[in-house]
């Protein structure tokens, strides 16, 4: 509830500071006096547009306050205070704005500089502004739904089912990653599997790879190599003069001289190692003529096999001994897998059982929305006609979910609210068929319809401050004695400040607010009053008639009385 506002440097406002109570604060004044600057200055506080000429001073500042008591039973405004760390110890709060003189707005919390999009938050809680966007909520089906179940107490019921409804829904996801991890895993596997055999398969030897290459050079010049090696055979040992022999007559030459000279002795002495060297040499020789030859099948299958063997490297981008280490680390993971499969099979199991109890309340809560929307529709039509649309008629409409096709499949036919879509169905004359509300309605029978809603419900909801500005224009005669009466039962459950010409609204006031526009040479400036029984009186009697005759006075006396039940 409002408990203050104050203005400075607003518009026709030099500076003002008013004081507002519970229940009906009703505004009145001349045309043209002023009187939408007050809700103006509220609006802009929360969030609406800075225009221009909005500064009484351009040379300075604006500075706008509203003070709130805060309504302790109002669990979502309590919450949004403890998100937001707001102070609440002394039993209000304050929201300011400041537009400097180029037009731009800062917003305060307690002080605290917040954003737009806090500030609105907090309006959604603290206040409801009759205006034509608030009316464009009731072409919204959602909307619809949710003033159906507050009128029938619906609201925790609902609550519940969505709880459950959002437990599932997470069950469902859970259920979904599982199994797309069982599917990932369970491929993985597979292909591990084949990766083992197939590697296992090749049967390979650390150093296999070089051994083979190695192998193949000898295989590819097998005949060339034995050539060789008979070619060396016979130089050195078997032709006539061969090096051996003549290395060996050297020796026999030359070994009767060996002792008188040193250096022949280490020469004969070399010579005899040569020849070792030679026999070692032609041994070896031997060797490869008894070991190689040419066998075109086996240098088929040394090509065979380094041709897989350089195919799987290629594949897995790894050599043998890289390969052989990947081969063990595969097999492990193998052998610590573990399926999932019946943990899924439980959690499958359970969303069954929960979804069959989901749609149990779902059913529940659907036959009691639709028996909550019989006494709905007679509740407007009674109320409505009292606002002069006598032929009204209004029904309500109930559709099912429409089934989605994606991962939410096992929640087909519900939503988070249930298994009900509504759509309102109006008619304001006779003759005329029913049709979706936001179709049928004009902009007065809509602005009706809301305030209707709002006197329904409005011991239902938690208290806010309602402003309703000039709702009553293009009314008169026993509809504003029936408009009056709605917005005065509003509120007894809501603070309601009303901006109004019309007495009737007037004489229901729990404070009744004068305003006046002051005219001086080169400004006019706004001053309000807050009026004394005596003066409420006069200010009624000047709206009945536009002076304060007589008669006007007792008209107005008559109006106060029927209200005080006198």
């Amino acid at each position: 509830m409002i408990k203050s506002l104050k203005l400075n440097n607003f518009i026709i406002v030099k500076e003002l500071q008013l004081k507002f109570e519970k229940g009906l604060q009703v505004l009145t004044g001349e045309t043209g006096a002023g009187k939408s600057i007050i809700a103006g200055a509220v609006d802009i506080i929360f969030g609406a547009q800075i225009r221009s000429g909005m500064l009484f001073d351009e040379s300075r500042s604006a500075y706008l306050e509203v003070v709130f008591d805060i309504d302790k039973t109002n669990v979502e405004l309590i919450d949004l205070l403890n998100k937001y760390d707001v102070d609440i110890s002394e039993g209000e709060i304050f929201f300011a704005k400041e537009i400097n003189t180029e037009l731009k707005g800062k917003t305060f919390l307690n002080g605290r500089r917040i954003s737009n999009s806090l500030v609105k938050e907090f309006r959604e809680i603290l206040l409801d502004f009759h205006s034509q966007r608030d009316q464009q909520k009731l072409f919204n089906q959602d909307y619809q739904l949710e003033i159906l179940d507050k009128f029938g107490d619906l609201i925790q019921q609902r609550e519940n089912f969505k709880s459950k409804f959002k437990d599932i829904e997470m069950s469902i996801k859970e259920l979904s990653k599982l199994e797309k991890q069982e599917n990932e895993l369970s491929e993985k596997m597979k292909l591990y599997e084949y990766q083992v055999q197939e590697i296992e398969g090749m049967g390979f030897k650390v150093g296999e790879d070089n051994a083979l290459q190695s192998e193949l050079i000898i295989l590819n010049n097998a005949e060339e190599i034995l050539d060789q090696a008979n070619n060396i055979e016979q130089v050195i040992y078997e032709q006539e003069d061969s090096i051996y022999d003549t290395i060996n007559s050297f020796i026999g030459k030359l070994s009767g001289f060996e002792e008188n000279d040193p250096h022949l002795k280490k020469a004969i002495s070399s010579l005899h190692d040569s020849l070792a060297d030679l026999d070692e040499s032609i041994s070896e020789i031997r060797q490869v003529q008894n070991t190689i030859t040419i066998d075109s099948s086996r240098l088929e299958d040394v090509k065979k096999r380094l041709d897989n063997i350089n195919s799987i490297c290629t594949k897995y981008k790894r050599n043998i001994k890289e390969m052989l280490e990947y081969l063990e680390r595969v097999k492990k993971e193998i052998s610590n897998y573990s399926s999932g499969k019946d943990r899924i099979k439980k959690l499958r199991n359970k969303l069954n059982t929960d979804l069959s109890e989901l749609r149990c309340l779902a059913d529940k809560l659907s036959e009691k929305r639709k028996k909550t929307a019989l006494k709905f529709e007679k509740e407007i039509e009674i109320n409505i006609k009292k606002l002069a649309i006598p032929d009204a008629r209004v029904q309500i409409r109930f559709d099912k979910v429409p089934v989605k096709k994606d991962f939410t499949v096992m929640l087909n036919g519900l939503i988070n609210t249930g298994k009900d879509e509504i759509d309102i169905y109006f008619s304001a004359n006779k003759g005329v068929n029913l049709q979706p509300f936001r179709f049928a309605a004009s902009g007065g029978e809509l602005s009706r319809f809301l305030l209707t809603i709002k006197k329904i419900l409005s011991d239902r909801l938690d208290s806010r401050t309602i402003v309703f500005d000039e709702i009553d224009s293009g009314i008169g005669g026993r509809t504003s004695g029936l408009l009056a009466e709605f917005i005065h039962s509003i509120g007894k459950f809501h603070q309601v400040i009303c901006i109004s010409h019309l007495p009737q609204i007037a004489s229901f006031a729990d404070r009744h607010f004068a305003i006046v526009k002051r005219s001086g040479e080169n400004t006019s400036e706004v001053l309000v009053n807050v009026l004394k029984e005596s003066e409420k009186r006069e200010e009624i009697a000047r709206m009945l008639s536009g002076s304060k005759t007589e008669l006007a006075l007792k008209h107005a006396d008559e109006l106060i009385k029927k209200v005080k039940g006198e």
